[in-house]
């Protein structure tokens, strides 16, 4: 059997809407992201389990790792023999983290592994946007790059090989907190403004330019200072209960920055120290969580996705 887990992302980054991904490990070991699970079969077979299985459709075919199985078969391996693929949902839908692309990669990247078809870096990227798109409705790649390789990712359809490694602080720590509700991601791109002013489009470019070399040389305060998201944040915010608060309120207790996680409704900090980003959680646990959901701490993910034993 074959074992793939591909991480939760935070989209967006603050700073880099649509371009900047990064791929989340929570410091107490939990498996923050999908796992998909592949094995010879006399038939194809589809079954999806995990805590948050019961939100994807009952139909196979309206399952996108399903639907990359299908693909698969169809265009890139038609000699592949049958197998049975489990996807075992283990981040929940409409998270902003990245929970599409998670499904989407860790199949396309256990079906390359099982059938051997050694598709390059570039090929495997375009064929997981393709079907990501078919969820945020367009081919981002700020989620399923990190998802993919790990670490902070600049990509874009115009980056080469569609990725390029950003250095990042090994002091940072990042609080992601799920509220415990879903935010539809056509939604949260349906509140955008559909144009940008000339002086809003050169601030964007100057400030992700200024931000990415800046983290390039290791100038990581000077970067921190550049994190504001004035193309998203301001539109999308009213959409998530709680986060106007914790806006103010977390930087008070450590937090450098706050921001929305891809579409929302999770939200991320960066602190500078554990007992900041601990500062953090509490607050978050007790003022923007609900029942339904969860914080961690968390450092970057520099493996991606990777195959995993059946006892992780």
């Amino acid at each position: 059997m074959i074992s793939i887990y591909a991480p939760a992302s935070i989209g967006n980054f603050c700073v880099g809407f649509d371009s900047l991904g990064a791929a989340l490990a929570p410091i107490d070991g939990t498996l923050l992201g999908d796992v998909v699970h592949l094995e010879h079969a006399d038939n194809d077979a589809f079954f999806c389990v995990g805590p948050y299985a019961e939100k994807l459709p009952k139909s196979a075919q309206e399952n996108l790792a399903y639907q990359c199985l299908v693909h698969f078969r169809e265009h890139v391996a038609s000699d592949m023999p049958s197998v049975s693929l489990t996807l075992e949902k283990r981040l929940p839908i409409g998270s902003g983290l990245g929970s599409s692309a998670c499904s989407v990669v860790a199949t396309f990247t256990a079906l390359n592994e099982f059938a051997q078809t050694k598709l390059s870096q570039e090929a495997l990227i375009e064929l997981m946007a393709d079907f990501e798109g078919k969820v945020s409705g367009a081919r981002h790649y700020d989620n399923i790059t990190p998802c993919y390789l790990g670490g902070l990712q600049l990509t874009s359809h115009l980056v080469p090989n569609k990725a390029i490694s950003v250095p990042v602080s090994e002091d940072w720590h990042y609080v992601a907190a799920f509220p415990g509700f879903a935010l539809n991601t056509a939604k949260a791109r349906g509140v955008l403004p559909v144009s940008l002013s000339n002086h809003d489009a050169v601030e964007f470019a100057q400030r992700l330019a200024s931000y990415c070399l800046l983290m390039q040389v290791g100038r990581f305060d000077e970067a921190l200072e550049l994190m504001e998201d004035k193309l998203a944040e301001p539109y999308r915010q009213s959409l998530i209960a709680g986060f106007s608060e914790a806006k103010s309120a977390l930087p008070k207790l450590g937090a450098e920055i706050v921001s929305i996680s891809g579409a929302g409704p999770t939200l991320f900090t960066i602190c500078k120290s554990l007992a900041a980003a601990e500062h953090c959680q509490q607050w978050l646990e007790k003022n923007y969580i609900n029942a339904h959901g969860f914080s961690h701490i968390c450092k970057l993910d520099n493996r991606g996705t990777r195959a995993i034993s059946l006892g992780v």
